[in-house]
């Protein structure tokens, strides 16, 4: 694993500033989500591989409620406690236990949705001046992000409805939102600068999330001239997609889409696995793929809660930076300032 060179001071980064060793407030709320949150997946599991699992089941969950509970009492039993720790802690004991990828068929039924929604999507945009045409996808990729199974908020939405693009578009606020740089991005891509030459581009979930929100977005870069490296998770957590679903979705959207083909042919679009197996990610913890990947880059995006809020908020970079997010848990929007379901759209630039 390596360091991700674009960080201004790899020394001086923190992934996670939110230290819940401290914060007794934060570390009850969190402590309590990990443990509510994983009745959610282990009815899943059970529900898909039915009784024969049961004992292997309450083994995990038995040794998973324990851990938590050490917390409740000593609060650096791990060291100094984040969210990232918990989720990290999580997905591996899944894994020794034998569940590596509880949401596996969920993520399969979502993205093939999503495939089929691609081309009209994708030809909506198209259709759009340049302007407009940014603004859509900036409000497509709010909409895809809402697909998220690791917040209390949509999973309880996904349960109730499942998960409609059409009307998470209509459920993204108007703008300006709290955090709003779309301007200033927009003017940047469209204000006579030179293109960007490389992006390097960490996406977050699987379905409506990466496949009609993020790939748009990347496939307008790689029409103005970039070249987009789209970096996701080596291993699976929660909703988040692979590695492997990432390949495998590209070669079903390529036959339907002519541009984002010839992106790829060319080398204007291709793919990384970042080495995370978290919804979180240290960017001193990539894969060598990854870290080469950033290499000479002057964009980086950080899309989804996990990557560009709950870490990485303040992080620096060498580079231009893109930061956005749909804030979907109630803790998380507090501790911004923001509402819940604020679209947050991050622009630095160097």
């Amino acid at each position: 694993m390596a360091v991700l060179s674009l960080l201004e001071d790899s020394g001086a980064y923190r992934a996670c500033e939110w230290d819940l060793t401290e914060d007794a407030d934060g570390r009850a709320y969190w402590l309590d989500l990990f443990r509510t949150h994983i009745l959610t997946i282990t009815d899943l599991i059970q529900a898909e591989e039915g009784a024969a699992v049961t004992p292997r089941l309450d083994a995990f969950l038995a040794e998973y409620l324990d851990g938590l509970e050490i917390l409740d009492t000593q609060p650096d039993a791990w060291g100094p406690l984040n969210v990232l720790k918990l989720t990290l802690y999580r997905q591996d004991l899944l894994a020794r236990h034998g569940f590596p990828d509880p949401f596996a068929e969920v993520k399969a039924r979502e993205t093939a949705a999503a495939i089929a929604l691609y081309p009209n999507v994708v030809a909506r945009v198209d259709a759009l001046a340049p302007a407009a045409r940014l603004e859509a996808l900036a409000f497509a990729v709010m909409a895809g992000n809402e697909f998220d199974l690791g917040s209390k908020e949509t999973t309880e939405r996904y349960q109730n409805d499942g998960h409609d693009f059409a009307e998470a578009m209509c459920r993204v606020s108007p703008r300006p939102w709290p955090e709003d740089d779309l301007d200033g991005w927009s003017a940047r891509l469209l204000g006579g600068h030179p293109v960007y030459r490389r992006a390097l581009f960490f996406v977050d979930n699987a379905g409506a999330d990466v496949i009609l929100g993020c790939l748009p977005l990347a496939r307008e870069l790689a029409r103005m001239g970039s070249r987009v490296t789209v970096a996701a998770n080596t291993l699976p957590a929660l909703n988040d997609i692979t590695i492997g679903e990432l390949d495998d979705a590209f070669k079903a959207l390529r036959t339907m889409d002519p541009v984002l083909d010839a992106a790829m042919c060319d080398g204007r679009i291709r793919t990384v696995a970042s080495g995370c197996r978290a919804p979180l990610i240290d960017l001193t913890d990539v894969s060598d793929a990854c870290a080469e990947a950033g290499r000479g880059a002057d964009l980086v995006i950080l899309e989804g809660m996990g990557r560009s809020v709950e870490t990485n908020r303040s992080a620096r970079f060498v580079c231009d930076a893109l930061r956005i997010a749909l804030i979907k848990d109630s803790w998380v929007a507090r501790h911004v300032g923001v509402p819940l379901f604020s679209p947050a759209w991050r622009f630095h630039r160097v």
